[in-house]
């Protein structure tokens, strides 16, 4: 109740006008507060993040941080190492803000508020978040020399490389607007999930427990469902009327998109401090790439279309001779050792395998993986970005786990429905419904928004 007042309050100290607002000395944002020294020029990002004048000195935060608990850092790398909670893998106490703290143009300030109990909701929770972790929720505060334009994109919070990118520059011609097929999702649920920072920075899968309460999923099976529905969502031209009126698409829509492309600027500023972070491990690390090539493709940016980097689909995906005659293969990681799929079932068990780390629980995280990637694959054909994501294998991969799972292949035993078709991903069958309706013409579709993308380019 406390921050939700607070939250209240602070939204009444002046207006936002232009992106710039007048000198306060305290901002707040999901019951995270920033105090400065002396009054000064702040305003908000697009999305909705705070932005501040400086040089700045932040004379505290609260939650105030303590020992190993609500810690802030600036401009945080990417890596083994993080400096918001100990009892979170990687801790390392140098890399935490003290304050007061002198802030410069071109850093962010990232703060964290923890939970006293590993394992406690708050009413905040999002769906889909298993509570491993210790955080409750993260804001990030960007010190610019200059206010931004008023539809700017707040800069990647992770590392030191701030690129500029403004809501204008969004070539959002080149979205293909398709009809909508099958029930679509609602559109608040999505957009509560994008509305805060992705804190995911951290190596390998360590990086869940990091994932804050409040923010986001903690698994990469929920982040993953996340994209491939909200990747598929912003290519429909949804001609659905909203509060007795009808609107364009992209107004609509438009929350929602500038979110998701903010998530792929963080991302791909991730993938610049680190680019070995999202190994395939299981389940965790999937959902990572197409955000990043989505806000490529929208901003026209060849490093983010073109980005190269540690992605677990990429790693979990090769071409070989499957027992069944299967081209398109899956592993469980990157340990060549622990492929499976090349020897009959009765083989998945003993050598070469360890222990319980055999084919049978490779085979159950393939299981687990297959339904979160089929929205995110055709997202990318319709896109023209399946060259752009360079490897085709997960392609293939999921053309196969597709008709596997229509035709049997796959044990329907071993998959339990959870809200969504359990082949498919998603939510209420949309992605389903999505796939039968243009899968078949996505290549085609896809060529066009190229062809579309390269003339733009060339007219530049």
């Amino acid at each position: 109740m406390r921050a939700s007042l607070f939250l209240g309050f602070t939204a009444l100290l002046g207006p936002v006008v232009g992106g710039e607002a007048t000198p306060r000395t305290t901002i707040g944002q999901y019951g995270i507060t920033w105090t400065f020294a002396d009054p000064a020029r702040v305003g908000r990002y697009v999305t909705g993040d705070w932005w501040v004048v400086g040089p700045v000195t932040v004379k505290g935060v609260t939650p105030a941080p303590a020992e190993g608990r609500n810690g802030s850092a600036v401009n945080p790398p990417a890596g083994k190492r993080q400096g918001y909670d100990d009892r979170i893998a990687g801790y390392d106490a140098s890399l935490r803000a003290a304050f007061p703290l002198a802030l410069k143009p071109g850093q962010s300030l990232v703060t964290t508020a923890s939970v006293d109990k590993v394992g406690d909701k708050t009413p905040d929770t999002v769906p889909g978040q298993y509570c491993r972790g210790p955080l409750r929720t993260a804001a990030v505060l960007t010190c610019v020399a200059e206010p931004p334009a008023a539809d700017a994109f707040r800069p990647a919070y992770v590392g030191d490389q701030k690129l500029a990118f403004a809501a204008s520059q969004l070539r959002r011609g080149l979205l293909p607007r398709l009809k909508p097929v099958g029930q679509l999702p609602d559109l608040k649920p999505l957009e509560r999930y994008l509305e805060r920072i992705w804190l995911d920075h951290l190596y390998e899968w360590p990086n869940r427990m990091m994932h804050p309460l409040e923010n986001m999923p903690d698994y990469g099976r929920e982040i993953t469902n996340i994209v491939s529905t909200v990747s598929l969502l912003l290519l429909l031209d949804d001609p659905a009327p909203v509060g007795g009126a009808s609107l364009p698409r992209e107004k609509r829509h438009e929350t929602l998109l500038l979110r998701f492309v903010q998530l792929g600027i963080d991302y791909y500023g991730v993938t610049q401090s680190d680019a070995d972070l999202w190994r395939a491990n299981g389940g965790h690390n999937s959902g990572r790439k197409m955000p990043i090539l989505f806000a490529g493709v929208l901003l026209g940016h060849e490093g983010m279309r073109r980005v190269r980097a540690s992605f677990a689909e990429d790693q979990q995906t090769y071409f070989g001779s499957g027992y069944r005659g299967q081209k398109a293969l899956w592993t469980i990681d990157t340990t060549e050792a622990r492929r499976h799929e090349h020897l009959p079932p009765d083989k998945w068990a003993g050598p070469p395998f360890k222990g319980d780390n055999d084919g049978w629980k490779s085979e159950a995280y393939r299981l687990l993986n297959g339904p979160t990637w089929v929205g995110q694959a055709l997202a990318a054909r319709l896109l023209g970005a399946k060259g752009h994501w360079n490897h085709d294998a997960f392609f293939d991969y999921v053309d196969r786990w597709v008709a596997e799972a229509a035709d049997g292949t796959v044990d329907k035993k071993t998959m339990k429905p959870a809200g969504y078709s359990p082949f498919y991903g998603g939510e209420g069958g949309f992605i389903e419904a999505m796939w039968k309706a243009y899968r078949p013409k996505a290549d085609a579709t896809g060529a066009d928004v190229l062809a579309r993308s390269q003339k733009k380019e060339a007219t530049r």
